[in-house]
């Protein structure tokens, strides 16, 4: 064995580079091995979205990170575009209506491909052997009424055959077809969209409406500890009776109790919002954002009835399907009419590869429908009735998306105006307890002023939270009544 010895200036440059080949080796393994360790989802890809629909974290902090709660459960914080954008690539129901699109593209390349050249490459060996009176009349040729046997011989042919539809509306109307049979797929994928993304609006909503009661609920129950601290201390003090103390903690007991309901309902929001978005048994989302309340425009109902006709996805399915009932009709008419094909091939014919002439047919083959014994007529019998089922599914979507403008703009207005009736109340409701408060501390009442003034806090409380869900609810059930719920939310 012959051992190389470094000399000179050389040696120090090849330590430097096994060096570098060390240091670069060892990167890639740690780079391997944390992509193996973060294979789980954990959180939405950042989206950008403008600051309108997304209000920054107080502070301009940057936004929060995921949270692993003690059980073990990890919070996924998630803005309102990220949840859809989330289901809409996670949802069995979209993935399916991609798969529905993919499958009706493939049926119009098979449509188109029977329009086109057909060829292939044909081969045939055999040893064959047959009775010549089988096929040819031996008396008449002077070889007798006895069986001519011939062969065994070796049979070889090879080459191309192929083929052209020249005339042929059928398989023209076929294309035709299948073509809007895409169409109608990728309207539908739409549909399905629009759908998810409302799903996934609404149940959004119900949790920051389950938020907000649980913050309401926290609230009242301070407020509630601080009147039962100031009414014992009260009685201690002999401005208050032992009546006043037990009102104010059974009032205390009550808004404990209507916490744990609020929690549990919240908590019942963030599993059903989980399970649309078919996140892992250990994830939960997190909303970040809140109910908002802003002036409306003054709509035009007509106007936005005209645009809901015009850009429903489930219309434009349903027209695409009419047009694709229209086409079957006129295939299935055209089927009395002749067809026109070209076909032929060119192979080589021999008893043995070396003693073999190429051989060919070039035909032209016209077809004439003569008697069908009613098939056709029956066809075009089914394909009108199913034009005019359209039609009628037709007429009953436009009146169900006219009545939903309508009931969408309706619930708009009259949630916009509640809103604004909630916060007077709430504002109100609050005066009310403060001075409720003040004068039983004062002696000059008892503390069933107080607990009523309770009561109608709660119920102001209510009323704001119902009217803020209801005037958001509102306003996505209008861009889904437009077909626009998907611009909305989800871009």
């Amino acid at each position: 064995m012959q051992v190389c010895k470094l000399r000179g200036k050389s040696a120090p440059y090849v330590m430097v580079y096994l060096v570098l080949f060390w240091a670069g080796f060892c990167l890639i393994s740690n780079c391997s091995d944390l992509r193996a360790q973060t294979t789980k989802f954990t959180g939405p890809p950042s989206q950008s979205t403008p600051d309108s629909e997304i209000s920054p974290s107080p502070g301009g902090n940057p936004a929060p990170q995921n949270q692993l709660t003690s059980g073990g459960i990890i919070k996924i914080p998630l803005t309102l575009k990220q949840t859809v954008g989330l289901a809409l690539r996670q949802n069995p129901r979209r993935v399916i209506s991609r798969i529905m699109v993919d499958e009706s593209v493939q049926a119009k390349d098979v449509a188109r491909s029977a329009l086109l050249p057909q060829a292939e490459v044909q081969a045939r060996q055999a040893i064959v052997r047959f009775n010549a009176q089988s096929i040819i009349d031996l008396p008449k040729i002077g070889l007798g009424n006895e069986p001519l046997r011939i062969g065994p011989f070796q049979s070889i042919t090879g080459g191309a055959v192929f083929s052209q539809q020249l005339l042929n509306l059928g398989l023209i109307r076929r294309f035709q077809i299948s073509r809007e049979g895409v169409k109608a797929a990728k309207f539908d994928e739409s549909s399905v969209l629009e759908r998810v993304t409302a799903v996934v609006v609404t149940q959004y909503l119900a949790v920051l409406a389950g938020a907000a009661n649980t913050k309401a609920a926290e609230a009242r129950v301070k407020l509630a500890e601080r009147l039962y601290q100031q009414a014992t201390r009260l009685e201690k003090t002999g401005v208050g009776t032992t009546v006043d103390t037990l009102r104010a903690r059974v009032e205390l007991q009550n808004e404990k109790q209507q916490l744990l309901d609020a929690q549990t309902a919240e908590n019942s929001a963030i599993y059903a919002l989980a399970d649309i978005l078919n996140l892992p048994r250990n994830e939960e989302p997190q909303p970040t954002e809140t109910m908002q309340f802003y002036e409306i425009p003054t709509f035009d109902r007509q106007h936005l009835i005209g645009q809901a006709l015009a850009n429903r996805p489930e219309m434009k399915a349903l027209l695409s399907r009419e047009r694709e009932a229209g086409l079957a009709r006129k295939a299935t008419s055209e089927q009395r009419l002749p067809t026109l094909a070209f076909s032929g091939f060119y192979d080589y014919q021999a008893r043995r590869l070396s003693t073999g002439e190429p051989g060919y047919t070039y035909a032209f083959t016209l077809n004439v429908p003569l008697w069908t014994s009613g098939r056709i007529h029956a066809q075009m019998a089914r394909a009108s009735l199913e034009s005019k089922r359209l039609e009628e599914e037709r007429e009953g979507l436009e009146d169900t998306i006219e009545r939903q403008v309508k009931t969408a703009l309706d619930r708009l207005q009259t949630a916009h105006n509640a809103v604004e009736a909630a916060r007077l109340g709430l504002n109100l409701a609050h005066e009310v307890v403060a001075r409720a408060e003040r004068r039983f501390e004062a002696g000059v009442t008892t503390n069933i002023e107080v607990i009523t003034a309770q009561d109608d806090l709660a119920r102001a409380d209510d009323n704001q939270i119902k009217a803020l869900y209801s005037f958001n609810q509102a306003r996505a059930d209008l861009a889904r009544a437009e077909g626009r719920a998907e611009d909305v939310y989800g871009r």
